[in-house]
């Protein structure tokens, strides 16, 4: 886990990582794929889309076929998709937090309003599974 106080995550194992003013991006933690080995990963909806928090907004899908839910934890405005990452998921496991992002978003509210763990919650989260 990155040891950084500007990253939150969720509790599907996501992180949350502030971008500029009312900008996020957002990623899979290196929990959730450290046993997987990827073929894909899938984010749907298009720039500029509206998304709100609990969307299903794409997958990861396994050479096992096994398929992972990606769920958002933030709600705004869709600004980008890292296509280098839908290109080539091996990015994430290389580099989950500088590299291997899967969006950028513009809040709709203030990040504090989301419900976010704290690096420590969510490594008591990780350790208590």
């Amino acid at each position: 886990m990155k040891k950084s106080k500007k990253i939150f995550y969720s509790e599907d194992h996501l992180w949350v990582m502030p971008k500029g003013k009312n900008t996020v991006l957002v990623g899979i933690t290196e929990y959730l794929i450290s046993d997987k080995d990827i073929e894909k990963i899938t984010i749907d909806g298009d720039e500029n889309s509206i998304l709100y928090v609990g969307d299903v907004v794409g997958e990861i899908i396994t050479k096992d076929d096994d398929s992972i839910e990606i769920i958002l934890p933030v709600s705004g405005k869709l600004k980008k998709i890292n296509k280098e990452v839908i290109e080539n998921p091996e990015i994430i496991l290389d580099d989950p937090y500088d590299q291997g992002w899967l969006m950028e978003i513009e809040l709709d509210q203030d990040l504090s309003s989301f419900s976010l763990l704290t690096p420590e919650e969510y490594k008591q989260l990780i350790e208590e599974t």
